[in-house]
């Protein structure tokens, strides 16, 4: 993945799960590594409401400005934070050797045979809403996935560094919130199972 020029970032959920969030604390921390001299970070809305589909999209430059706000069509990376949105027309979306992120209690391997995943596609699968439970880092009852997730991601793009991701949380929560969170982003980081 680092050899590209351009990652192109999905992220698919559902209303209320902070997917927009997630997507500019991505943005964000990517700039901060020093790799990237151009990110945006937008969503795209059907229905604005908890629990309707959302997609919302990141894109990471290396070396040119981006000028391009169109929605991603072939994402270098999908990230799923409720299986139950996802289609096969999302999974056939991703490129070649991209990176298919899922927060699911399923294994890796159900993924790679139910959507029939090419050998070079990396399959990152961690359950963040268990996690999210378990440490009662919820909204309305809701386990919260935007920031755990985070840390699948930095196991699939080592530039996106814990580091960095700590450090926007912690700017945009607040030390005691921002601590809750970067440490679930810590725990998904290490209970990713990798295919």
């Amino acid at each position: 993945m680092s050899e590209l020029e351009l990652i192109k970032i999905v992220l698919l959920g559902r209303g209320g799960m902070g997917i927009v969030t997630a997507c500019e604390i991505i943005a964000e921390a990517a700039y901060l590594s020093g790799n990237f001299i151009d990110v945006h970070a937008y969503p795209s809305f059907g229905a604005e409401r908890r629990g309707a589909p959302v997609q919302a999209y990141v894109k990471l430059s290396r070396h040119e400005k981006v000028y391009d706000r169109a929605q991603i069509e072939n994402p270098n990376i999908l990230i799923v934070f409720d299986d139950s949105v996802l289609t096969q027309v999302d999974v056939s979306s991703l490129e070649d050797r991209g990176i298919f992120i899922v927060n699911s209690d399923k294994n890796p391997e159900y993924f790679v045979e139910k959507f029939n995943l090419s050998s070079s596609t990396r399959v990152i699968v961690a359950n963040i809403s268990s996690l999210s439970l378990e440490k009662n880092l919820t909204i309305d009852g809701n386990p919260v996935i935007n920031t755990p997730i985070l840390g699948l991601l930095s196991k699939a793009l080592p530039e996106l560094e814990l580091k960095n991701l700590k450090e926007v949380v912690l700017n945009r929560m607040g030390e005691q919130l921002g601590n809750i969170n970067f440490d679930l982003i810590e725990q998904g980081f290490n209970m990713a199972k990798l295919l």
